[in-house]
């Protein structure tokens, strides 16, 4: 279906139709939002087994840090820049981890 590409280190693409509807239903994220976001693909193996693995991130909060990814690779040396990662496996089934940092509320510091 769509492994075995040589799209490992390409440009950034749209989020693939299964990822954007998984994450809409999963983190309850708002179609809009999804839309803005670019994922790199690549092929993987995940527990043993073929996948087509994939990292999320968001251009324009690279743009407001003035970095440029254009890249797998820039993503590996802006780990802050990683907002979701994951995977589809064979079956179709799409596995995503949210990898964004914490937010933290406003006062809690004091309070500990």
């Amino acid at each position: 279906m769509f492994f075995k590409s040589n799209n490992n280190n390409s440009e950034a693409k749209k989020l693939p139709r299964l990822v954007h509807e998984y994450m809409r239903h999963r983190f309850i994220l708002l179609p809009t939002y999804l839309d803005t976001l670019r994922c790199f693909e690549y092929d993987g193996v995940i527990n043993g087994k073929e996948a087509r693995c994939f990292c999320i991130f968001s251009p324009y909060r690279a743009k407001e840090q003035h970095l440029s990814i254009r890249s797998r690779v820039d993503i590996e040396q802006h780990p802050e820049m990683l907002l979701f990662k994951g995977y589809i496996d064979r079956q179709g089934s799409v596995y995503v981890a949210d990898r964004r940092a914490p937010v933290s509320k406003v006062g809690q510091d004091r309070l500990a």
